[in-house]
């Protein structure tokens, strides 16, 4: 199989060590005599006599993280002598393949008591099943002299090393959004190699992926995917709530169990979602973001919005890059329009975000969205390329756009109602009054909440039960942003006054409800 060799995906380096699993069968024993006990996944002790002198040896095979292009045993003795001396010795094993591969003589460890044999992988070992054998005597030295006990396995010690499949890559598209929007949620799993420690993409295996909300809803399984040829999976999905997604691969007979998790978060959203991608390609690779934020709407005091960036495939943001709010509408100390840019915060595994603040004498109306960012962007996980090699990703590719989206910024406006009557024995006329405030901007480049003369206010009810809303009447406020109709209140009700804003306001209403016998 070729190797890509290239930088990690979105940046990350890959660094995840392999992992190897480590079994023990029982079926040990030690010449001349021996007694076998099985220890912790990947030791095995015995016990062994010559003449008068007593041996309990232990051979610990590596948890796996150093196993690389060769597996190193230490075999570790007790004994009831004064010294102990390695006379002659090595570990050998049996692959999958039924190759024998020959350890290396056993040397000092630097602890007494304990010596090393290394026995070195092909490069095309194979994961699955080996076979591990100990032969060695050691000399140990009592008052009576010197003597010489064999250690040796009759049956061999069965170990099952797996190249550990991970998932060194999980994320979101983007990390925070808006109430009910949908994102991706991506990953790239690998397989490194036993003998040369190189990744390849694991592909074609099930990815199962869940979500565990923030709260008291248990975790729940979201999606069963299987990785492409690139070693990749990804799904979108409307969260409901802040939580942790959590991808699991299953353990198999070449790869151990893996899991990785992430956080996403979800933010209220009261306001219209806007959203929008843009893309850039360079030569034979294409970078890009997805960004996602709310309309504004802009009492006295100040509104803060968040844009979020998500980066698009296996691409990521630079170390530096901005997102612009752009109005071409000119008002109050704005005649020309106005202009914000804000530098990007990089938050997570491939995504971004800025804040974005509008005040009440800022122009109302659409604002343009746009980015520049310089992406490094990939053709597909990168699992080799951190140590030379060649590299599938290329830097700086340039994604740029003033317009990838719009938010639209209205100033507040507050409607009140209220009833002549809350509770009438039959059917009968009602007043019902109230008033339109708007905050506006006034001479001298400032703003203020104020009375809106000459406003239309709709006059809507709502009969208890399923029926719908109607519109009965629609009046308009006078100089002083005031209201007062009679209505025919014949059944129970809620009676709702409503602004219906306009390009640069935002809409409000308010309601009061009317028991009718």
């Amino acid at each position: 199989m070729k190797r890509s060799r290239m930088r990690v995906s979105l940046g990350v380096a890959l660094g995840a060590a392999l992992m190897v699993a480590g079994a023990v069968a029982p079926s040990v024993s030690a010449e001349p005599t021996a007694t076998v006990s099985p220890g912790p996944s990947g030791t095995a002790t015995m016990t062994a006599r010559a003449e008068n002198v007593a041996v309990t040896a232990k051979i610990s095979l590596p948890p796996g993280s150093s196993v690389n292009g060769s597996i190193t045993g230490t075999l570790t003795i007790t004994h009831d002598g004064t010294s102990a001396a390695m006379k002659s010795g090595r570990i050998t094993m049996v692959d999958p393949d039924g190759r024998e591969l020959i350890g290396e003589q056993f040397v000092p460890s630097g602890t007494a008591n304990a010596w090393t044999s290394t026995v070195p992988l092909p490069d095309d070992a194979a994961p699955g099943i080996y076979e591990v054998s100990l032969s060695a005597r050691v000399a140990i030295t009592t008052a009576s002299g010197v003597t010489e006990v064999p250690i040796q396995t009759d049956t061999p010690v069965s170990v099952p090393f797996r190249a550990q499949r991970n998932i060194p890559l999980i994320w979101t598209s983007p990390a925070s959004a808006p109430a009910g929007s949908t994102i991706s949620v991506h990953g790239a799993a690998n397989i490194r190699s036993l003998g040369t420690g190189e990744y390849e993409p694991a592909t074609g295996q099930e990815v199962k992926l869940y979500f565990d909300p923030e709260g008291s809803a248990p975790e729940a399984l979201r999606a069963t995917l299987t990785t492409d040829s690139r070693g990749y999976f990804t799904s979108r999905h409307k969260p409901g709530g802040s939580g942790k997604w959590r991808a699991e691969m299953a353990q198999t007979d070449t790869g151990a169990r893996a899991v990785w998790t992430i956080t996403s978060a979800e933010r209220e959203r009261n306001t219209t979602l806007r959203q929008g991608q843009v893309r850039a390609t360079q030569g034979d690779y294409t970078a890009g973001d997805h960004l996602m934020t709310q309309d504004v709407v802009v009492g006295l005091a100040p509104v803060s919005r968040r844009v979020d960036v998500g980066s698009l495939g296996f691409t990521i943001g630079g170390t530096s890059g901005w997102v612009s709010a752009e109005s071409q509408r000119g008002e109050g100390s704005y005649p020309n329009g106005y202009r914000m840019q804000r530098e990007l915060v990089h938050s997570g595994i491939g995504t971004s975000h800025v804040t974005l603040t509008f005040n009440p004498t800022l122009p109302a109306g659409v604002y343009d969205i746009g980015i520049r960012d310089e992406m490094k962007a990939c053709s597909a996980p990168d699992w080799d390329g951190l140590e030379g090699g060649t590299s599938n990703c290329i830097h700086d590719v340039l994604v740029e756009d003033p317009t990838v989206t719009t938010i639209v910024v209205k100033r507040a406006s507050t409607t009140t109602v209220t009833a002549s009557a809350t509770s009438v024995p039959g059917p009968q006329s009602i007043n019902l009054s109230g008033g339109v405030r708007k905050v506006q901007l006034v001479s001298g480049g400032s703003a203020q909440d104020r009375p809106a003369p000459n406003t239309t206010v709709q006059i809507w009810f709502d009969p208890a039960g399923t029926a719908e809303p109607v519109l009965k009447k629609t009046v308009t406020t006078g100089s002083n942003g005031t209201y007062s109709t009679s209505v025919s209140a014949s059944a129970t009700g809620r009676w709702i006054a409503k602004y219906p804003g306009t390009s640069l306001q935002a809409p409000s209403q308010a309601s009061v409800n009317v028991t009718v016998g």
